[in-house]
């Protein structure tokens, strides 16, 4: 991947619009497209996933409003009065992440894997040392 592949990836494209519906809700309707760079959890490699999102949000002022929505719109309960378009679409990418990001099965393999030494006693340990025995050698001496 050359300089310009890597500076388009880290790019997301995205649309916003805002308007209000026959019932007078507040919407914003939006796309998003990207490709995010993940690590695959089964190799460890680089995993770009390409990752598109439609969505529809309705403004509410509480969750007894949110309630009430049809199922096409997702409710957006601000925090603050302004509404940042970039934490929208951040939002939307982060919903788009899978929960284990791994290579399609079949096409990547976990590194090699370097069994420990075998469990080998050292000369200091003996295996019937009681823990407590230094305890019972002062119990006895009182």
């Amino acid at each position: 991947m050359d300089d310009r592949e890597s500076a388009e990836s880290d790019y997301a494209a995205y649309e916003l619009s805002f308007r209000r519906d026959a019932s007078g809700r507040n919407l914003i309707q939006g796309r998003v497209s990207a490709t995010l760079r993940l690590r695959c959890e089964r190799c460890n490699g680089v995993l770009e996933l390409p990752v598109s999102s439609s969505f529809t949000l309705a403004v509410v002022e509480g969750l007894d409003e949110a309630a009430q929505l049809p199922e096409a719109y997702e409710p957006l309960l601000p925090e603050e009065a302004d509404i940042d378009p970039a934490e929208l679409v951040e939002d939307e990418l982060l919903l788009a992440v899978p929960a284990v990001s791994r290579h399609a099965a079949g096409t990547c393999a976990p590194p090699p894997f370097a069994a420990p030494a075998e469990d080998l006693p050292d000369d200091t340990s003996h295996p019937h040392d009681n823990p407590f025995a230094v305890l019972e050698g002062l119990k006895r001496g009182h």
